[in-house]
C-alpha cells in the first residue's frame, strides 16, 4: 500500500513522464543558494522525480521571483530562494512585498552565515583597518544580497565613503574582487576555500559566534549578526494539497544524511530543523518584522 501510495505521489507531480519540475534560483549559478537548490534537485531525482534548476538572476533577486510569481499554481514550478531575496527586498520593493505575501511557502532548507572578507591585495588586514580606512578614503564594498546590505549599513551608517556595490551572488562578487572594481565583500561560507588558499583575508564573521579562529562582528564589540537561510515556495493560489505534497517529498530529502553531510561540507552550514510548511511561513513574517523594525530605528 505504501508503495503504490507513493507511485501515485510521484505520477500526480511529475504529471507526464516527458515534463519536469523547474526549479528557478533567482541568482548566478555557483553561488550559496544555487549550490543548494542544486544538492536538493540531485537528491529528488533519487525519488525519481525529474527536476532542472534554471538561474534567472537580476535585480536582487526579484526577476526570477517574478516569474515564479507569474507561473500556473500546477506544481510544475518552484522559487528556490532565500531570506535575502525574499524578505529583505520587501521592505523597500511594493512588488517584492507583493510576491512575500502571496508566493507559497512551503519549506525551510539550511541556514549558513558570511565572512567580510577582503582581497589578498588590499593594504586592510583587519576589521579595526577597515574603520580606519574609511575616514580617510574611499572603499567600495562588495554586497551579495540583501542581508548583508542590512549589515553593512548598520555597520557603517550613513558613511560616505564606504560604495556598496550589489552583485548577484558570491561568484559575481568575487569576480569583482578579482578585477579589482572592489577591495571588500561578503561571501558566504561556501567561500572559505579562498580564505584557506590565502586569495582572501577575513576581516570578520557576520553571525553572533566567529569560527576557524576568526572573531565575529559581536565578538569585536559590533552588535550585528544576521543568518541567511533558503528554502522552496510556490507560485501564488497553489493548492494546500500541492503544497503538501511538495512537503513530503522535500522534507524527505532534508532528512537524508548524505545531503546533511554535503551541506555541511560544501556550505559550511546546515540543514535547517524540521519545519511544518506553516512553522516556515511563521519564520518569513518573524524576519520581516525585525527588519522592519530595524530600518524603523535607523529613521532620524
Amino acid at each position: 500500500m505504501k508503495k503504490l501510495f507513493l507511485t501515485l505521489l510521484f505520477s500526480v507531480l511529475t504529471a507526464h513522464a516527458n515534463e519536469t519540475i523547474r526549479v528557478v534560483v533567482p541568482y548566478a549559478a555557483g553561488g550559496n543558494t544555487d549550490l543548494v537548490a542544486r544538492l536538493y534537485a540531485k537528491e529528488l531525482a533519487k525519488q525519481d522525480i525529474d527536476v532542472v534548476v534554471l538561474n534567472r538572476p537580476g535585480a536582487n533577486g526579484f526577476i526570477g521571483t517574478q516569474e515564479v510569481m507569474n507561473a500556473q499554481p500546477d506544481g510544475k514550478t518552484l522559487l528556490f530562494s532565500g531570506v535575502a531575496g525574499v524578505v529583505y527586498s520587501s521592505v523597500t520593493n511594493p512588488a517584492a512585498y507583493n510576491a512575500m505575501t502571496r508566493l507559497v511557502p512551503v519549506i525551510r532548507t539550511a541556514i549558513y552565515g558570511s565572512t567580510l572578507v577582503s582581497h589578498k591585495s588590499s593594504d586592510i588586514k583587519t576589521f579595526d583597518q577597515l574603520r580606519k580606512a574609511l575616514k580617510t578614503r574611499s572603499v567600495a564594498i562588495g554586497i551579495t544580497d540583501s542581508t548583508m546590505r542590512s549589515a553593512i549599513e548598520e555597520l557603517f551608517p550613513n558613511e560616505p565613503n564606504l560604495l556598496m556595490v550589489n552583485y548577484g551572488g558570491d561568484a559575481q562578487a568575487l569576480l569583482g574582487m578579482l578585477n579589482r572594481s572592489v577591495e571588500i565583500a561578503t561571501l558566504t561560507w561556501s567561500q572559505d576555500h579562498q580564505i584557506q588558499q590565502g586569495e582572501l583575508v577575513a576581516l570578520a564573521v557576520v553571525t553572533a559566534k566567529g569560527r576557524n579562529n576568526v572573531k565575529s562582528l559581536t565578538e569585536l564589540g559590533y552588535p550585528v549578526s544576521h543568518e541567511g537561510w533558503n528554502g522552496f515556495w510556490l507560485p501564488p493560489g497553489t493548492s494546500k494539497d500541492i503544497r503538501d505534497r511538495f512537503y513530503k517529498i522535500i522534507e524527505r530529502a532534508r532528512a537524508d544524511q548524505n545531503l546533511q553531510k554535503q551541506i555541511t561540507t560544501v556550505l559550511h552550514g546546515s540543514v535547517a530543523p524540521k519545519q511544518t510548511s506553516e512553522e516556515f511561513a511563521d519564520v518569513i513574517d518573524r524576519e520581516f518584522a525585525k527588519t522592519m523594525a530595524r530600518n524603523a530605528r535607523k529613521k532620524p
